[in-house]
């Protein structure tokens, strides 16, 4: 920390560890000025601000439509050509969604939104192919 004497204004670099926690005395090398230093206050360590539940569902419903389409490609792609995406991936879809109801099951009842977009997003490729879908079992 830069420190300053209040008479002549002459600046000293301090180190933060020399002050402590306590304050210090410090006499002025150029006036001979006597002065008390404090440390800085210490800001408490910031705590990573937790997610809400529905971010992480989103998160989750996002991760297992990505798995699909890495684990399925070849398959995956034929579908979207063919427009048989819905049907050729269900049971892989079903799979996903009771995975994913486990882990959220308020999202499962209220959000099913969240498994839908990610379902549209990145199985589908963007496409509105899972906009009326709707789980075998809820």
């Amino acid at each position: 920390m830069i420190v300053s004497c209040p008479k002549c204004g002459k600046k000293y670099s301090i180190s933060d560890d020399k002050i402590g926690d306590t304050p210090r005395r410090l006499r002025c090398r150029s006036c001979s000025e006597v002065f008390s230093v404090s440390a800085p206050p210490k800001e408490p360590p910031r705590e990573p601000a937790e997610e809400d539940s529905v971010t992480r569902a989103r998160r989750l419903a996002r991760v297992l439509a990505s798995d699909m389409v890495v684990y399925n490609k070849d398959l995956v792609e034929k579908a979207r050509r063919d427009g048989s995406l819905p049907e050729v991936m269900s049971a892989e879809i079903e799979r996903s969604w009771q995975l994913w109801k486990s882990r959220f099951p308020d999202e499962g009842l209220n959000r099913l939104d969240v498994f839908r977009n990610a379902l549209n997003d990145i199985l589908a490729g963007g496409m509105s192919a899972f906009d009326d879908w709707t789980p075998e079992s809820r």
